[in-house]
């Protein structure tokens, strides 16, 4: 008697294992999106609240650099905004509101003093919604 398994059984093992992983790969790859997306909104918020914090110490003036003045003393670093279809990045644009929109990705802060309906608001810098359907430019 032949030991080991006939070539139907592994056909049919392998084929049961490829529809788990048809099933179960794009629930993972939402999930490591929406993961991403918390990060980045956590982020977003730390950096808010350290722009809002030299604010406060600097007489109501926001930084008019690319935000590396609140390097190390408000936030330890700048982070990374990490958008799903973007590669993380660090990068920060700045200039007026019209000007900070590249979509490349990274942050969008409002450096310019003249822009003052904008002036010390900070975004990330992508053209899109997140997974529930809110645009980034909206957080």
């Amino acid at each position: 008697m032949k030991k080991g398994f006939a070539n139907t059984e592994l056909i049919i093992v392998t084929l049961v294992l490829a529809v788990l992983l048809f099933f179960t790969v794009p629930k993972v790859m939402l999930l490591v999106h929406k993961a991403q997306e918390g990060y980045t909104k956590h982020e977003l918020g730390r950096m808010r609240s350290a722009i809002a914090a030299y604010y406060g110490e600097h007489q109501g003036v926001y930084p008019t650099d690319d935000l590396s003045s609140l390097v190390p003393e408000y936030i330890e670093k700048i982070p990374q905004a990490k958008v799903p279809g973007f590669a993380p990045s660090n990068a920060v644009s700045t200039g007026s509101f019209a000007q900070v929109f590249t979509n490349a990705g990274g942050w969008a802060y409002v450096n310019d003093p003249k822009d003052k309906d904008h002036f010390g608001e900070l975004f990330v810098n992508v053209d899109m919604k997140d997974s529930y359907g809110k645009k980034w430019l909206e957080h």
